[in-house]
């Protein structure tokens, strides 16, 4: 697998961890509400991953945490 296509699972695979936490944190959060169930709080999961600006925050997050760890393993001395 080329380095690019590496980085590009990475941030992928980032990006979908971010989701199954916030999935777990609304889920498990919906239970404690009044009206909670695993059905609204799936619902309520789907709204929020939905909207682009999350989606848009979670990969820029992920892109730029793996641009620096690649620029750092890149500045350090082999040896």
């Amino acid at each position: 697998m080329s380095p690019l296509i590496r980085k590009v699972v990475d941030v992928a695979a980032a990006v979908a961890l971010t989701a199954a936490v916030a999935f777990v944190i609304v889920v498990v959060n919906s239970f404690l509400m009044a009206r909670g169930s695993s059905a609204y709080g799936f619902k309520l999961w789907v709204a929020y991953i939905a909207r682009p600006d999350i989606i848009g925050t979670m990969a820029l997050t992920a892109l730029v945490t793996v641009a620096y760890l690649f620029w750092q393993q890149t500045r350090r001395p082999h040896g």
